[in-house]
């Protein structure tokens, strides 16, 4: 009887190690097999992200701050360049965003891709990021900066990360809207999630109706 049911479980478990297998090969890249989101903090929204004092580099090679983007709303979300799980839809999810706003808004929003990975995720790095998914637009800028600044920034926007021993991360899945002193005006967490909240947020804030 003993034998009998060790076969059963070593049979259950092989089942399920396939089971497993299977779906996360769905996922698979070079250093990253599956993605595990962390759940947003909660905020109170009141304070105004152009506080911050730290300096960034786009994917221009720019050296800019959060404030030389204050009059503008934007919209912002944090990902790691080597990811191709979750951080890919994060961008789109953002692109889809911005696209929902009427053509002659859309000048007026600034965007904000911001990495975690300030070893890998170097200003060349994001460069040529930018450039392979046609981001490298004039309002798009995909920020580099250091551990602790980009640590602040996601405490701020509610978003918690963590770094794993493969290089990848695990993360908070968020696309903020900042209104144009800084402060969230709106916050969608998940995935493919809908835009109308967000674009409602951000047509608040354009200067034009």
């Amino acid at each position: 009887m003993n034998t009998y049911k060790a076969v059963l479980l070593s049979i259950l478990l092989a089942l399920l190690l396939m089971s497993s297998g299977k779906v996360f090969s769905e996922c698979d890249h070079e250093h990253h097999q599956e993605h595990t989101p962390l759940e947003a903090t909660e905020l109170t929204h009141d304070d105004s992200l152009f506080h911050l004092s730290a300096e960034w580099t786009n994917h221009r090679g720019e050296t800019l701050t959060l404030a030389d983007f204050s009059g503008h709303p934007m919209i912002i979300t944090m990902i790691y360049g080597n990811c191709e799980t979750a951080c890919p839809i994060l961008v789109h999810d953002a692109h889809r965003t911005e696209r929902a706003l009427p053509e002659h808004l859309q000048a007026q929003v600034k965007v904000l891709v911001v990495s975690f990975d300030e070893q890998r995720d170097t200003p060349d790095a994001l460069a040529s990021y930018a450039d392979q998914r046609d981001l490298d637009q004039d309002h798009w800028h995909f920020l580099h900066g250091e551990a602790a600044d980009i640590r602040t920034l996601a405490s701020l926007l509610g978003i918690r990360y963590r770094a794993n021993q493969d290089g990848s991360f695990d993360h908070s899945n968020v696309v903020a809207v900042l209104d144009g002193n800084g402060q969230i005006a709106h916050r969608t967490e998940g995935l493919v999630r809908p835009v109308d909240a967000a674009v409602a947020a951000l047509r608040q804030q354009t200067q034009k109706p």
